[in-house]
């Protein structure tokens, strides 16, 4: 038999207490805490069940954004290297007008802004997103996007990503109705520190074009287009306004 001295019993029936302490203490209390403490986070959090390790909440809103039941489960043995691990699922894949998540996300408890994504998928409204980027002209867009992450780290910068996203049956509200763009792809990178999104030709619009977006929402957009000829009229027209085509029908974006 092993035999212990005093004072490492000691610690380690703290240890034990402290952990089952963490590993019972209802997760309400937590956020409750939390949302106490950070009064102008926005977000909306419904009815919420369970612990920190395994629990779910009924629903959660942000930014317009709407996410039913997400459930998660705390890995403990990631504590013991200083990152809570938590496996995601919420939402609903076929609801369009719903956000929805599977992955498993970490975050270093020495460095709340160390984030890392592994396996990740999200699929998220496209009108409630395009209402929170700042372009020059406000889009009344449908469909969904869907990101599909492989790795990614954040460190208050974009440090590594390697993904895909796309942007599926998306159309457009214009003033002879909705115009159908079809599907869009694009790969996803980190490039000097900013998030990458090149944004793939093969789709309705012949778009191939680079996105840089800055973690304080600052973008740049450099590419080129040419909308093909099934494409409406009043799409056509709007080519206009991105200057003359060059000899093969291609306008250039620089914003």
């Amino acid at each position: 038999m092993i035999e212990m001295k005093p004072w490492k019993w000691i610690i380690l029936g703290i240890s034990t207490y402290v952990i089952l302490v963490i590993a019972y203490i209802p997760a309400a209390h937590v956020v409750s805490y939390v949302q106490n403490s950070n009064p102008k986070l926005p977000l909306v959090i419904g009815q919420i069940e369970g612990t920190l390790w395994t629990g779910k909440v009924d629903k959660i809103i942000t930014q317009g954004i709407v996410m039913n039941n997400l459930r998660w489960e705390l890995s403990p043995w990631s504590l013991l290297i200083g990152k809570a691990s938590i496996d995601l699922n919420g939402g609903k894949i076929r609801e369009s007008e719903q956000a929805y998540v599977k992955g498993n996300i970490s975050v270093s408890l020495f460095n709340l802004q160390n984030l890392s994504a592994h396996e990740l998928t999200l699929f998220l409204p496209a009108r409630s997103v395009m209402a929170q980027v700042p372009l020059p002209v406000p889009v009344a867009a449908d469909g969904r996007f869907r990101v599909d992450i492989e790795e990614f780290e954040f460190n208050n910068a974009c440090v590594s990503l390697i993904g895909k996203g796309s942007w599926l049956k998306g159309t457009v509200s214009g003033p002879s109705g909705v115009i159908d763009f079809g599907n869009f792809d694009a790969n996803l990178a980190c490039e000097e520190e900013q998030f990458a999104i090149q944004i793939q030709p093969a789709n309705k619009l012949n778009l191939d074009a680079k996105v840089l977006l800055s973690v304080a929402g600052k973008y740049k957009i450099n590419g080129r287009f040419k909308p093909s000829d099934d494409m409406p009229k009043e799409v056509q027209q709007a080519a206009n306004f991105f200057g003359a085509a060059d000899n093969d029908g291609f306008r250039k974006i620089n914003l």
